[in-house]
């Protein structure tokens, strides 16, 4: 890889990410950093990327043609994971990607990629983990229930939860990543409620009295989350394929 280059920000989504990695490869530099500015701050000496459908679905497109499908789940997966260093590990391999194609899979000698692998597994361990203890708690007009998982595993669970016919409307609130997966009539949408104050609740009736309204009554902005399957967007990896 080139010499270290500028530092990034994105809008913390994954379509975000790909267009910061896109922009950092086209300048032909390894950046110096590649954050979220919603959980880190302004950066007043960083590039602040804007988020542009197009070039993520270039770039996701892209890791598939050069490398494999595999590699292109890889990284949509590892974006959930809460794994250190995410971002910058995550250009690399898709970095390598690019320039080696598909054997990088199964480069076992890589540290980088042993680390992605196993964050990958533990990933789809705790979503299966979760998706085994969901506890609802049965409300007058929806089910509940609040989890606290290290991963982001809701788009991973999502397709198992709302293929349950013993439920109808339900919400799912993941209080560390600020994820909400609800039902409503039918229709269903995982969201970003991180630019809603939520308070600290105490059991899932706290949950369920204060989401629930909103949810009923269409009153949560819907936002672009990590892999979201949006209007204007193709990009939809394995665990969207859902609904």
């Amino acid at each position: 890889m080139a010499e270290q280059g500028m530092r990034y920000t994105y809008d913390g989504t994954f379509e975000g990410y790909l267009c910061a990695v896109l922009a950092a490869l086209r300048s032909g530099r390894v950046p110096a950093s590649i954050t979220d500015r919603r959980a880190y701050g302004p950066d007043d000496g960083a590039v602040n990327i804007v988020t542009s459908f197009s070039d993520a679905q270039y770039l996701f497109s892209t890791i598939s043609a050069r490398s494999s499908a595999e590699v292109q789940q890889m990284t949509a997966d590892y974006f959930l994971t809460d794994s250190r260093c995410l971002e910058i590990n995550l250009y690399k391999m898709i970095f390598c990607a690019l320039k080696y194609g598909a054997r990088i899979a199964e480069d076992y000698s890589s540290a980088m990629m042993n680390g992605i692998q196993m964050a990958i597994r533990d990933l789809y361990r705790e979503a299966q983990s979760v998706l085994q203890e969901l506890d609802f708690y049965m409300g007058e007009e929806a089910s509940c229930v609040v989890i606290d998982p290290h991963n982001s595993v809701l788009p991973i669970i999502r397709k198992p939860v709302l293929n349950r016919r013993d439920i109808d409307d339900l919400i799912i609130y993941d209080k560390r990543h600020c994820l909400l997966l609800e039902r409503c009539s039918g229709q269903n949408m995982l969201l970003d409620i991180s630019d809603f104050p939520m308070p600290e609740f105490k059991d899932p009736v706290e949950a369920y009295n204060c989401l629930w309204p909103f949810v009923r009554d269409s009153r949560f902005d819907v936002r672009n989350i990590p892999g979201q399957k949006k209007s204007g967007s193709a990009i939809e990896p394995l665990w969207l394929k859902a609904s």
